[in-house]
């Protein structure tokens, strides 16, 4: 049997952050764990809670698992770990008290799931067309519901419809839903999602989305559907389909078991058919072109005048796995070394020798990306005006200091000779994207700022005029033919514009009319084209000629990616499949 699955959070249409957390990974070969949660608590703590409970019963699970636990047994202490650390969390720190979450989980092995769930995020099981909600609402107009004092109608509407009487973090002693053994079918889907989703959606349109297309797609439309009818709340959602073979067509299937033979043997002709093809090209085609060495050539789809071809080489992650390590844990890729942030320290993983060095970061350093040797932390200060003091890794004194003001930008020395930089109306926090020898850059909740020349005397911390900074807004780095470049992307402007950043911020190429779906990421090459990463494929850009487009293949297997991290010294691309896999990637462009 075949599973494919998609995950999509998003922070809805009223709340300013998100609360939400997901995580689903591959246990081993026949078991995958999927994880939404839902925090609360206000003041930074719902997200911290709902982060904590799910890292924590991830590598709970996996190490008991490791052990030859039982899967029941897993499940219901993972759980409890879960619970044990968030209280303690939130005990420990007077502004989380009161901190909780939602938690549900599901383990699938083999062709059975089992379930640990607390709260009211909701696992939905569809078969046959039919969609059940297997887990329990733990809220008290649910409890009305099973009464019958109230309808399932007047629930939905009910002024406390969220008001939780069990909840993950919340007590020392809990009794969480624990179901094993539910044995799946060839065509069933699980859904988990969030109160923000199930809120905003009746049981029947979540079925007709769920079963109407392929896992990203359904997960896209439930949470633009959720986001329409009022979107009053953060929205998640893990779209798990089992056994569809119409997926085959588009996506790569994570086996879980044996699969059938006639399939398997087809698949086994069809691959040495194409092997014997490739030998023929090689050693008889006329110019000789074709090549060796596990490339995969794919042909565009458009221009038949251009031809791209590209190589993808799994990488050796399985350190990273060990870890519990996920794409979303990956934040940049600079002279081959991956940077992994997790549980407050910083994780620098050499793609070249696997070899992994760990730095502790503690809770209020971010680190900054840097295009050069070295690496560089934004530490928060804990001063009445909100302040950042940035410095070096393995240095104790502060390269130079941010601090909120009332009205000029100004610079002044303090009394250890560290530069201090007064920025007005700071929105609440700032957060850095890129650092070299020449520029520094970052932002607010309003307005991206580069520091030039941050090293010498003259410089001083300036608003970059023509970027403006919103949520979905993104900046790519890039060193392009010696020169770093810096591409903007604001997809609700449909705008897309590269600068240089020698000395000073020059505007040198712009790009309109990109597709309306945002890209995971985006690429400058020196010969002014644009490559723009999606789930499904990537697709080149060039002035005046056809896009060229190119899917994902590995094996003979079109995957769907949730990751792309380009390295900002050499360009080389990074990529994590839907399976948390890493891959490299090489185009001929």
């Amino acid at each position: 049997m075949d599973i494919h699955f998609f995950a999509k959070s998003d922070i809805g249409k009223v709340r300013t952050t998100n609360e939400d957390y997901f995580l689903n990974g591959k246990i081993n070969d026949n078991e995958f764990l999927f994880i939404v949660a839902d925090g609360m608590g206000g003041h930074q703590a719902g997200d911290v809670a709902s982060k904590l409970a799910s890292e924590t019963f991830y590598e709970t699970y996996k190490s008991l698992r490791k052990k030859n636990t039982s899967i029941s047994n897993c499940l219901e202490l993972a759980v409890r770990k879960a619970n044990s650390i968030v209280f303690k969390k939130a005990a420990a720190d007077i502004e989380k008290r009161g901190m909780g979450t939602t938690f549900s989980a599901v383990v699938i092995a083999g062709m059975k799931a089992f379930i640990a769930h607390v709260g009211d995020s909701r696992i939905y099981l569809i078969r046959r067309n039919k969609i059940k909600k297997i887990t329990t609402d733990h809220s008290f107009v649910e409890k009305l519901v099973e009464e019958g004092r109230i309808s399932v109608e007047e629930a939905r509407d009910h002024p406390q419809k969220n008001v939780l009487y069990m909840s993950l973090g919340a007590r020392e002693t809990f009794s969480p839903e624990i179901m094993h053994d539910i044995i799946l079918e060839d065509g069933d889907a699980l859904v988990i999602c969030s109160d923000g989703l199930s809120n905003m959606l009746v049981d029947d349109t979540i079925l007709k989305v769920t079963m109407g297309d392929y896992p990203e797609e359904a997960a896209d439309a439930l949470v633009k559907l959720a986001n329409a009818h009022g979107g009053s709340d953060n929205i998640t959602v893990q779209v798990i389909r089992v056994g569809s073979l119409e997926m085959l067509e588009k996506t790569k299937p994570i086996r879980l078991s044996k699969p059938r033979r006639k399939l398997t043997s087809l698949i086994a002709v069809l691959i040495m058919l194409g092997i014997l093809v490739g030998l023929w090209y090689v050693f008889f085609a006329p110019d000789g072109s074709a090549r060796v060495e596990n490339e995969l050539a794919i042909k565009p789809e458009s221009s038949p005048k251009k031809s791209r071809t590209q190589t993808i080489s799994e990488i050796d992650s399985s350190r990273l796995h060990d870890m519990g390590i996920t794409a979303a844990d990956c934040r940049f890729l600079s002279g081959h070394k991956l940077h992994v942030i997790k549980n407050d320290r910083l994780y620098i993983f050499n793609l070249d020798n696997q070899s992994l060095q760990p730095i502790e970061l503690g809770g209020d350093n971010q680190v900054v990306p840097c295009g050069d040797t070295g690496i560089y932390l934004l530490k928060r200060t804990q001063t009445k005006a909100l302040g950042y003091r940035l410095l070096k890794q393995g240095t104790k004194k502060a390269l130079l200091a941010i601090q909120d003001a009332n009205s000029l930008f100004s610079k002044g020395i303090d009394s250890s000779g560290v530069p201090i930089y007064e920025i007005p109306n700071i929105r609440k926090q700032i957060m850095p994207d890129f650092i070299n020898a020449n520029i520094f850059i970052f932002h607010d909740l309003n307005h991206y700022y580069a520091i030039t020349k941050w090293q010498t005397p003259e410089n001083m911390p300036l608003p970059i005029p023509e970027l403006t900074y919103s949520e979905k807004t993104r900046l790519f780095f890039k060193n392009v033919g010696g020169l770093m470049t810096m591409l903007y992307n604001d997809p609700e402007s449909n705008r897309t514009a590269v600068f240089s950043l020698k000395g000073t911020i020059k505007r040198i190429s712009e790009f309109t009319g990109l597709q309306t779906r945002q890209p995971l990421a985006l690429e400058y090459l020196k010969d002014q084209a644009l490559v723009c990463y999606y789930q499904d494929q990537c697709v080149e850009i060039r002035a005046g000629e056809p896009d060229v487009k190119l899917q994902y293949s590995f094996n003979n297997y079109q995957f769907n990616i949730i990751k792309v991290l380009v390295d900002m010294e050499n360009g080389q691309k990074m990529i994590v499949n839907d399976g948390n896999k890493f891959f490299s990637l090489v185009c001929d462009t």
